[in-house]
């Protein structure tokens, strides 16, 4: 990767002057945001916005460079956001703070973008799919990210690893002209959700002195055991403690409650293994997790992850088949 430009320039959105098209590109693929121009240079080809996408699963990342000093503004937003200073600096106002070359600004769900770019400054932009957050921390929402807003300096080992991993990625971007299989994506996604956890996880099971001990020893049992039949009245007898302090203990800690904790775990596993072993029946990784009825675990399944149990097995199933076609096709 030539790292004097932005990176993805394969799939290169918008090299323009024109800020209100920078504006609608962006606006089509995150959550709205209002791009305006603080400075006023001499036009040229140099100082052109520029902005690129590049795909990972159900995340974007966007390598991103502005013409000029601009202001940056977003709508509440739904998911989490990440911004890798490549060069230059931006200001988050929200935290009063400036975020030099190479530090890593975090934009929790629920919060507003609030930055001012300085002109040239070179950036990727990380959009996480929310239900892929869901799925690898395990969690029933994003409530309890509300509060992750924070810049990471660029000597922080979090920083320096995440800038490694975009590196490494925009180098296949650059080898691949642009067009990274859909299954490779999905394991840089993997790969960028299980780094973005360090940072993700202090405010939930990633830090689990914070949990009082009985709802520590609730979750740690159920997690241990959650391929057998699991009820509340288990974590009762576990604990020691009454139904009502558990699922108060549940709804203050972890916002959600004891049953639910369960079923999100057990649904969970299920997508995990119909995503990895293709071969399985829905009807058998359904069984594993004690799931006995098919069409109620199947609008459960649906209501959890927003698609059948079928649509997830069929998209394991293609990645598959299109990855072993290629490589049949391979030369020697």
């Amino acid at each position: 990767m030539n790292t004097k430009t932005v990176p993805f320039q394969f799939n290169t959105g918008v090299r323009s002057l024109d800020f209100e098209e920078a504006r609608t590109f962006i606006n089509s693929h995150l959550d709205d945001r209002d791009v305006s121009p603080l400075s006023f240079h001499n036009r040229g080809r140099l100082s052109e916005n520029l902005l690129t996408l590049q795909p990972l699963g159900t995340s974007a990342l966007f390598g991103a460079m502005w013409s000029e000093k601009v202001h940056v503004q977003s709508e509440i937003q739904s998911t989490f956001h990440a911004v890798l200073v490549l060069s230059g600096q931006i200001h988050c106002k929200s935290l009063a703070t400036d975020a030099p070359a190479h530090s890593l600004i975090l934009i929790a769900p629920g919060r507003c973008a609030d930055l001012i770019w300085e002109r040239g400054t070179q950036a990727v932009v990380m959009s996480l799919g929310k239900q892929s957050i869901i799925d690898n921390l395990g969690v029933p929402n994003l409530e309890f990210l509300r509060q992750t807003n924070t810049i990471i300096p660029a000597s922080h080992p979090d920083a320096q690893l995440l800038r490694n991993i975009i590196l490494c990625l925009a180098n296949q971007h650059e080898i691949a002209q642009g067009r990274i299989e859909p299954s490779v994506q999905n394991h840089w996604e993997g790969l960028l959700l299980c780094q973005f956890a360090n940072q993700l996880h202090p405010a939930e099971l990633g830090m689990k002195s914070i949990l009082p001990a009985r709802i520590r020893m609730a979750t740690d049992w159920i997690l241990a055991h959650i391929r057998e039949p699991i009820s509340v009245c288990d974590l009762l007898l576990i604990t020691g403690t009454s139904r009502r302090s558990l699922e108060s203990g549940f709804r203050t800690y972890l916002n959600t409650t004891p049953a639910r904790f369960i079923l999100c775990h057990k649904l969970k596993g299920v997508r995990e293994i119909l995503r990895n072993e293709p071969e399985i029946t829905i009807g058998d990784a359904a069984f594993l997790y004690g799931f006995n009825h098919l069409s109620h675990f199947t609008r459960q399944y649906q209501d959890a992850f927003g698609e059948l149990p079928s649509e997830t097995l069929r998209r394991c199933r293609g990645a598959r088949i299109g990855f072993s076609k290629k490589a049949q096709r391979r030369p020697a």
